[in-house]
């Protein structure tokens, strides 16, 4: 399953690269792998990968626009599905420290355009206009790893 995470940051690629890096190895209590070229960081687990886009930023323009969210930052995220499950789960663990450091913006995108939560001047708000599927995995509990206060309400695609 993809997912596309936009965020607003003064944090620099290679320090956000690095710190996600450590928060992926921490979590899931193996070495996660660190891997630089001219367009992305990648940062590999079992469980799943993040790319943190460095030149490609078309998708960041289309954000700003379309969703009317300023960010600066791509990371394009592909969870494995024999352990989707646990991917998310660690994914959301991740996401709930990265939120504490950033302290920006967040758009939590599925397959490109179904917004499932972001974060606006602060606030935290889940998408309560969800299809069957997504009932199924973005419960209470995982939003719980997030350890922050949201609000549901309808976000559009």
């Amino acid at each position: 399953m993809d997912y596309e995470l936009f965020l607003l940051s003064n944090v620099g690629n290679n320090s956000l690269g690095e710190m996600l890096e450590r928060f992926t190895t921490e979590y899931a209590n193996k070495k996660a792998s660190l891997s630089c070229n001219d367009e992305e960081i990648v940062i590999g687990s079992e469980l799943f990968s993040l790319a943190l886009e460095i030149e490609d930023i078309s998708d960041i323009a289309f954000v700003r626009n379309h969703y009317n969210l300023d960010v600066n930052i791509c990371i394009r995220i592909q969870l494995f599905g024999n352990t989707f499950y646990q991917g998310l789960e660690l994914l959301f663990k991740i996401m709930g420290r990265l939120i504490r450091h950033i302290d920006g913006n967040l758009l939590f995108l599925e397959d490109g355009s179904a917004q499932l939560l972001r974060i606006e001047n602060g606030q935290l708000i889940v998408n309560n206009a969800l299809d069957q599927y997504q009932t199924k995995y973005l419960t209470p509990s995982l939003l719980s790893l997030l350890d922050r206060p949201y609000i549901e309400k309808e976000l559009s695609n």
